[in-house]
């Protein structure tokens, strides 16, 4: 066996027990063309899964609102979980590494200690923050948060501990079953994890406590812990089963896992920032407050419209290598990111947006005109999200990653520079801007992703020649 240097290779084909399991998973062997049908059935748990995380926020947010003190608690736990969620970003892409990687025994037990060193040592930096008077000197003058949400926030920030190295343990085992074929066990260990984080918050309002933040980090921290579990035991059945007979031509080592991993790592934490700017920048635009009121339910909208084109990405790592895999999950993406765009065109232009934003959001009705053209804004944004994550997917499969956290970074900065746009010429309302400048900054990046991934292919073809 040779080193692992970074260039493209395939895991060898299992025997044949290995085959047949995976033909009981739908998974595709090596005499038959990839399906619609089989990317589907690889597809939908893992979106179902995001769909499903999408309920979290909205679920602690209305027990929250219904608990003592909840302007302050609602706000406390805001500024919490946008830490937490900044310290866990760079062990998001774990999924995707490992659905790539974790090709054999041994590359799949090098893979794990990685994962668990990034992951504990981002959690140690969370307790250091969190128990340490650098939560004061740091957190506290940069966020600047009001001076009642400041204890709070503390108290909370340290429950929130368990969170990082929880994810990263979920996330990892995650990708393992992907790439085996148990991706049904993902979208149920995301229904494990609601029931957990539902049990917390129960007895916050049975109590009726005025500690809402509190309760609400012990409920996120409790669901991904209990997730994380499930994983396990997930996994466990794949190590002691057809993990064991999967071989690969290639061995992992640190350096070439940090030059694949890091550039994945980069893209969650630029992208992280992107929903910030945003938010920043609508304070600087016409209609600031009916923007930031409306600011939660239209983003929620594009969460739950762009989730499914994310979960896109660990299927077209999984399938990029199978016969006509490339070809079939650009169809794939193209289908079904047209049927979500159509999706919220109908939110935009028939009753269902007053459905969404006024009775189910609670949103102002008469900021509905504002919502609308929103909403009219990021009806490309389902269709972008599949194609990004289909040209994401086969950068990951070729181990080209570097273009991946470049595209990121180039969408941002469209972002950034259609704000700068929009606040200098302010003719639009502030949300509708930020809107658009996010599909201006999805169109960009799908637009260097599919620029980077010809590249490639073109490589792939002079060396062939």
């Amino acid at each position: 066996m040779r080193t692992y240097d970074g260039s493209p290779s395939r895991t060898t084909p299992r025997p044949a027990s290995s085959v047949s399991h995976a033909s009981q998973t739908s998974l595709v062997t090596s005499r038959s063309a990839l399906s619609f049908r089989t990317i589907l059935s690889t597809w939908w748990p893992v979106a179902a899964s995001w769909i499903l995380m999408g309920v979290e926020m909205p679920l602690i947010a209305a027990v929250l609102g219904r608990l003592p003190d909840s302007e302050v608690q609602l706000a406390a736990y805001g500024f919490v979980f946008a830490i937490s969620l900044l310290i866990e970003s760079p062990v998001i892409m774990l999924l995707a590494a490992s659905t790539r990687l974790s090709d054999s025994p041994a590359n799949y037990r090098f893979l794990r200690r990685f994962s668990r060193v990034l992951g504990y040592g981002l959690t140690a930096i969370h307790g250091l923050i969190a128990f340490t008077p650098l939560f004061d000197m740091v957190v506290i003058p940069i966020i600047a948060p009001p001076a009642e949400v400041v204890e709070p926030s503390r108290l909370a920030f340290q429950l929130m501990l368990p969170f990082t190295a929880a994810v990263a343990e979920r996330r990892f085992h995650q990708g393992l079953l992907i790439r085996f074929g148990r991706q049904r066990q993902v979208g149920v260990g995301t229904i494990v994890r609601l029931v957990a984080t539902v049990i917390p918050l129960a007895i916050a309002l049975k109590l009726d406590s005025a500690r809402g933040a509190a309760f609400a980090s012990i409920a996120v921290s409790s669901g991904v812990i209990c997730e994380a579990i499930f994983a396990r035991i997930g996994a466990w059945f794949v190590e002691t089963g057809p993990l064991r007979q999967a071989i690969s031509d290639r061995v992992l080592d640190l350096r070439s896992t940090i030059r694949f991993f890091t550039p994945l790592a980069l893209t969650s934490i630029i992208s992280l920032a992107s929903y910030s700017i945003a938010n920043a920048g609508m304070n600087q635009m016409p209609l600031a407050l009916a923007s930031l009121a409306l600011w939660p339910a239209v983003s929620g909208l594009n969460f739950f419209s762009r989730s499914s084109g994310v979960a896109f990405n660990e299927v077209a790592v999984r399938h990029a290598g199978d016969p006509g895999g490339r070809s079939a999950l650009l169809r794939f993406a193209l289908v079904m990111g047209a049927l979500f765009s159509l999706l919220v065109g109908l939110i935009a232009f028939t009753p269902l947006g007053h459905a969404w934003y006024v009775l189910l959001e609670g949103s102002d009705p008469g900021s509905m005109r504002l919502a609308t053209f929103a909403t009219i804004a990021m009806i490309p944004m389902p269709l972008l999200s599949f194609l990004a994550s289909h040209w994401q997917g086969l950068l990951v499969d070729a181990h080209r990653t570097r273009p991946i956290s470049e595209g990121v970074a180039i969408g941002l900065g469209g972002i950034i520079v259609t704000l700068g746009i929009f606040i200098q010429f302010p003719v639009l309302g502030g949300i509708v801007a930020a809107t658009l400048s996010m599909t201006v900054g999805a169109t960009v990046q799908a637009g260097w992703l599919w620029w980077s991934w010809t590249r490639v292919e073109r490589e792939s073809r002079n060396e062939r020649d």
